[in-house]
């Protein structure tokens, strides 16, 4: 076959391999420099300039931003018990103290936090006065008697 080929294909078979291979060496050109830009992406926060340095300075980098993060999840842990503390709870009623007052001026409201402590707060309002009263709370109940209204807002207070 290759005896039979005139001159003129020759030349159309060597331009073939000539455009193979200018195409295959586009290729291999194009992978060189994206294999450049990130070799020099990887070695941008290296002083040195060698990959050895870059890994080591990554590296320390690492080790800090672990410890960073250890510090900030004791941090967390600590807030996190902090919170179990705070008034989380809150339940609030209000109602007529009296058949002869109207517009729900009285109230009961309950702060409690997540283990059941916490106060709750009555004022009765009448025509002449408002008085108000703080009851203790520990685990839901308390050792001062509670009326029918403190007992309600601390019930709404606790199915939060």
């Amino acid at each position: 076959m290759i005896e039979t080929l005139q001159p003129n294909e020759w030349v159309m078979v060597l331009l073939g391999i000539t455009g193979v291979l200018a195409l295959w060496n586009l290729w291999l050109t194009w992978r060189w420099l994206k294999f450049q830009k990130r070799w020099r992406q990887l070695l941008t926060h290296s002083e040195g300039g060698s990959l050895e340095h870059a890994l080591y300075e990554t590296l320390r980098r690492v080790t800090q931003l672990e410890e960073i993060l250890k510090a900030h999840g004791n941090h967390l842990q600590a807030l996190q018990s902090q919170t179990d503390r705070c008034l989380q709870q809150v339940g609030v009623l209000r109602y007529d103290a009296f058949p002869d007052m109207g517009g729900q001026q009285s109230f009961a409201i309950a702060l409690v936090d997540k283990h059941g402590d916490g106060v709750v707060l009555s004022g009765i309002h009448s025509r002449q006065e408002m008085r108000v009263y703080a009851k203790p709370i520990r685990g839901y109940t308390s050792s001062i008697g509670l009326s029918e209204e403190e007992q309600t807002a601390l019930r709404e207070a606790r199915a939060r």
